[in-house]
């Protein structure tokens, strides 16, 4: 029986190391090498280049070879047992099987056996079409696989398992991944990145290797960090047939653990803002209609601490200013001695703050800081940045510095986000000189088109801004045309990684809704509202797996609109829960340890700003 395998540069070490090292049987290997170069990492050129190759490879191995089976494999996988026979007893009667990817009953493309036939043939040549809009395999597959009604599906056993098949989550650090008994192969998938497949196969040769008692106690850790039943998966996998969309697992077996207890959560302490940003439906009147302008309390803030304590990485603006926050200080100084990381990524004008709060973001370390500063001069800052003031804003990123010097900290790492417009697009590489001067990273970000109001100064010079955003494309609409998906489709993915909460404790989900919410964290829990009907059946809609109500608040979204267009949806491979910090790490940053890290830190800050 043929191996069919797939490889770039990127991925060598894998194919040696680990995929050829750990094979048992004796397959006629067959090795196809793609010429790409780059990291290999999750949806860059170089990754969507090889997943072509990919499909063109399987297209031709059909073609070639047919009438038999064989098998596909990529390559960051390790064998642990003989796969022929387990292969050849699960094909019985069906045109393809796949190793489960995740506890849906979502296929994965990464190890597969087939019977080379018309009805294969047919699968991935729509899937190759597929590819040319969507740009990952495993969801177009996903979806023609269940709308062809002639083709027999099953999966492998799950003794062929990755480290999403039995919790759907990003697997990184000490986080723990499911061993089912008797294992044969380990896929190294729900990871970002050729380090972290090396340390997963390593940490997966490591279990297996050393028997079923440290076997047994991986797996009560597993079951201690996620709260998941293994049973329904290895049921699923010994089902006849895959489920169809509308068949398949409630969503909400995703939210055990991770999802329904997150580590990190968005609370917007301020909806209000004093700028007149003109695409800005705060500054139009909008938000303070929808969900209402206000703060929230440093007793809320204490309250919804207590009450949640495994939150332990706080994002701070969404809709407003967080700076005119009153309690902004003492709610920096009360999660630093609870050891709660904080941050304001999302973005501040950083217009309005007193000396006193801008010490305290260091003194208190806010973990980083995104500054919304379009321009480089008042008067083209101020095109946008209606009201605000460029070197007042510059003068308190330069107070923060000398804090910073003074606290001997690296803390809050600082970032500049330049929105790129048609008015100012002719100050980027100023900007940038000025953010690398002031010790701050350079973000470009595209304009926001015509999502909330009519677009404003759109680019003109649109090669460069394709160019300075390292995209190819100079807005959202070009973006969307080249990758088959909105510019800001991870926005949807807060739902399940970093839910929004109104400052008021109503749960909005995420970045954009303001239209509706799930329900009040403040006085029901954060728990209860994300197991909630109304949050899992959201969940559902952006999954694809049924369509959005009248009641819907993705009814209204244009990122939900784009998702129906490009048949784009939600995966659980996507979900990748963020990186917290430790505990230990935490403790550590704020007490005694926190010189040597900041020594290492700033060093590693003066070589990127220097490169």
């Amino acid at each position: 029986m043929k191996l069919i395998a797939v490889f770039s540069a990127s991925h060598e070490t894998l194919k040696d190391q680990w995929f050829l090292r750990t094979l048992k049987d004796d397959y006629d290997v067959r090795l196809r090498r793609c010429d790409v170069r780059g990291p290999g990492s999750y949806m860059q050129e170089d990754w969507t280049q090889t997943i072509l190759f990919k499909c063109e490879t399987i297209i031709d191995a059909i073609q070639k070879y047919w009438d038999e089976i064989f098998v596909y494999s990529d390559v960051d996988v390790a064998f642990f047992g003989p796969t022929k026979s387990a292969v050849l007893e699960s094909l019985a009667g069906k045109d393809i099987v796949c190793q489960l990817d995740d506890p849906s009953g979502n296929l994965c493309t990464g190890f597969l056996a087939l019977r080379a036939n018309d009805r294969t043939l047919r699968l991935w040549q729509q899937v190759r079409r597929a590819l040319e809009r969507e740009r990952r395999d495993q969801i177009a597959f996903n979806r023609v696989a269940r709308e062809m009604d002639d083709l027999r599906v099953g999966y492998l056993p799950v003794s062929f398992f990755g480290a999403g098949t039995f919790a759907a989550r990003h697997v990184c650090g000490r986080q723990r991944f499911y061993v089912p008994d008797n294992p044969v192969m380990f896929h190294a998938n729900f990871t970002i990145g050729i380090p972290n497949k090396m340390a997963l196969l390593t940490q997966a040769e490591r279990i297996i290797g050393n028997g079923a008692s440290v076997r047994r106690v991986n797996n009560a850790l597993f079951y201690m960090q996620t709260r998941t039943r293994t049973s329904p998966v290895e049921a699923l996998t010994r089902q006849d047939k895959i489920p169809k969309r509308s068949e398949q697992p409630s969503p909400e077996v995703h939210d055990r653990g991770a999802f329904t207890r997150p580590r990190s959560v968005t609370l917007d302490l301020s909806t209000a803002c004093q700028l007149k940003c003109p695409s800005c439906p705060t500054a139009t009147g909008a938000i303070a209609r929808s969900i209402g302008a206000g703060f929230v309390t440093l007793a809320d803030f204490k309250k919804f601490l207590r009450e949640h304590p495994w939150v332990s990485d706080i994002e701070l603006s969404n809709w407003g200013e967080v700076f005119l926050n009153p309690d902004l200080e003492q709610i920096l100084r009360y999660a630093y001695r609870r050891h709660v990381v904080l941050r304001i990524d999302n973005g501040a004008n950083l217009d309005r703050a007193s000396n006193r709060v801008l010490e305290a973001l260091v003194k208190y370390k806010l973990r980083s800081l995104s500054c919304s500063i379009d321009g480089a001069s008042q008067e083209v800052y101020s095109v946008y940045r209606v009201r605000g003031h460029f070197d007042r804003v510059i003068a308190h990123l330069r107070q923060i510095d000398r804090f910073k010097k003074k606290y001997r900290s690296p803390y809050p790492a600082l970032r500049w986000q330049f929105v790129a417009f048609g008015h100012n697009q002719h100050e980027i590489s100023k900007a940038r000189d000025m953010a690398r001067e002031l010790g701050m990273d350079f973000y470009l970000k595209l304009s926001w088109d015509d999502l909330y109001t009519e677009p404003f100064s759109p680019v003109t010079d649109r090669n460069a801004i394709a160019r300075e955003s390292g995209l190819g494309v100079a807005d959202r609409r070009a973006y969307e045309t080249k990758f088959g998906r909105s510019y800001i489709a991870s926005t949807c993915h807060q739902l399940w990684l970093r839910p929004r909460i109104n400052f008021d404790g109503r749960l909005l989900g995420c970045s954009i809704n303001h239209w509706d919410d799930f329900g009040n964290v403040f006085a029901e829990g954060l728990e209860s509202v994300l197991a909630g009907d109304k949050m899992q059946q959201t969940k559902a809609v952006l999954m694809g797996l049924r369509d959005a109500g009248e009641d819907s608040p993705c009814r209204r979204c244009q990122v939900y609109a784009s998702r129906r267009r490009h048949n784009a949806w939600v995966t659980p491979d996507e979900l990748i829960v963020p990186p917290v910090e430790s505990p230990l790490r935490r403790w550590a940053t704020n007490t005694i340890l926190h010189r040597p890290f900041t020594a290492l830190e700033g060093l590693s800050h003066r070589i990127r700003s220097a490169l």
